[in-house]
């Protein structure tokens, strides 16, 4: 295979602003540390916490579920109740263990 990177773009020096006006290669001041943290705070990215509802919802999101889901449709609409239990029986136990199993792996990362 060839060489597929694109030549990077020669950078124009004057236009990126010096951190330290006195010496570029000291970085910033304390005091524009200070600052900068006040200012912007800790460079840090805060992943939102997911709450537990969505976290059920999203269970009857997949494709399995969604086929559980129209199967009790058809069963209701054909009036087989005793499957349309079975067949949402099926559908809550199988969001519940999913539900359980991706709780246990999100506090794993924690």
């Amino acid at each position: 295979m060839g060489d597929d990177k694109l030549p990077e773009a020669p950078a124009d020096e004057s236009k990126i602003p010096p951190l330290n006006p006195e010496d570029p290669l000291l970085g910033l001041t304390d005091e524009q540390i200070k600052e900068s943290l006040s200012v912007f705070g800790k460079n840090e990215i805060v992943i939102p916490e997911t709450p537990l509802w969505k976290l059920f919802l999203k269970q009857f999101l997949g494709f399995l579920p969604i086929l559980i889901e129209l199967a009790a449709i058809v069963s209701i609409a054909v009036r087989d109740y005793t499957d349309f239990g079975i067949i949402l029986a099926m559908l809550v136990i199988n969001a519940c263990l999913g539900f359980h199993e991706e709780y246990k792996a999100k506090k794993s990362l924690d």
